[in-house]
């Protein structure tokens, strides 16, 4: 009897054979040579803007305040730590220009992934369900390359300097038959393309959310505008404004906003975050986090949280300069 084979499901199939960012991480953590060779991978973050004193520092005040960071070693919830929320909430409102306000995020709901934005992408195809997803072209190929595994269509819209051009998505799916046009599961998009560093405006990520809207009305069932802000937060060139929220306009309950903090501080923390209207599909997302793990490990969270609470304006600055300048 052979032990290695089994049946598998087409997913396991599909990924039996490693994908290219596994193949390209994999020999990156096993055989990179500092000083030596050149890393081509999108998306690595510039070790000199990871604060390590400041993780330190961190560290050693969670574990010294058992009042406020209850239980960092244990197990913990899969919404995620009540500390870190808080934090995010605060993040939210202090460095998120487009008329966000306590208010508009009160009607709103925080969770934490189990595993980094990566994680809560995954989770929402698993608890959506097989269909088309409408992106960009160029796609997030690390993204897609996953949704093609699951079982999952790409519509791909040829993007412009904008990004996703809505017009041109309106066309497509005014050409589209019914059938098609109800096989859409949701909307993904950048707010800072990658690979394309393509800076998504609101007006345009407003008329996405329209589209949406509209498509939602049509079918009478929920589809989702799902807005990555990974790179939100680089936009370093001051000539350029940063991608703003669109949590003030998004009276439908459409919009999913998936933030990490890895880009701004260590990629290591294995921190991301989505904000949206509550319902099924965040009931759905916290299960799934639950069921991949329980949740992000708590020592993490808590020190995440410390850091937004004390530190980010001020790593904000020093990240946007390291990046300024290397540019």
């Amino acid at each position: 009897m052979d032990a290695g084979r089994v049946e598998l499901s087409r997913y396991g199939a599909l990924s039996a054979t490693p994908s290219p960012v596994n193949r390209m991480m994999t020999q990156f953590a096993v055989d990179f040579r500092d000083g030596y060779d050149i890393n081509l991978g999108v998306g690595y973050v510039n070790e000199r803007t990871i604060p390590r004193d400041l993780v330190a520092a961190a560290l050693k005040e969670v574990l010294s305040r058992p009042d406020k960071y209850r239980v960092p070693l244990n197990y913990g919830g899969a919404k995620g730590s009540p500390n870190l929320i808080g934090a995010i909430r605060r993040f939210y409102l202090r460095n998120l220009i487009g008329g966000v306000t306590e208010a508009d995020l009160a009607e709103r709901e925080i969770i934490v992934g189990a595993n980094g934005a990566t994680s809560l992408l995954e989770s929402l195809a698993t608890v959506v369900g097989t269909g088309t997803v409408v992106t960009g072209d160029p796609s997030y190929y690390i993204y897609t390359s996953y949704l093609r595994r699951a079982g999952f269509e790409i519509l791909a819209i040829p993007e412009d300097e904008q990004g996703i051009p809505p017009d041109a998505l309106a066309a497509r799916l005014q050409r589209m038959s019914g059938d098609e046009r109800d096989a859409i599961r949701f909307v993904y998009t950048m707010a800072v393309g990658n690979p394309t560093s393509t800076v998504l405006s609101q007006q345009r990520q407003l008329q996405l959310l329209e589209l949406a809207h509209e498509l939602s009305e049509s079918r009478g069932e929920a589809v989702p505008l799902v807005v990555d802000r990974a790179y939100a937060d680089l936009v370093h060139d001051p000539a350029i404004t940063p991608p703003t929220s669109l949590a003030a306009h998004d009276s439908a309950g459409l919009l999913y906003e998936v933030g990490t903090v890895s880009k701004v501080l260590a990629p290591g923390l294995r921190v991301g975050y989505l904000v949206g209207a509550p319902g099924a599909i965040m009931q759905a997302l916290v299960q799934r986090t639950s069921d991949l793990g329980f949740s992000a490990p708590p020592l993490n969270q808590e020190v995440v949280s410390w850091l937004l609470d004390h530190h980010i304006d001020a790593q904000l600055q020093r990240v946007l300069g390291e990046y300024r300048e290397k540019a």
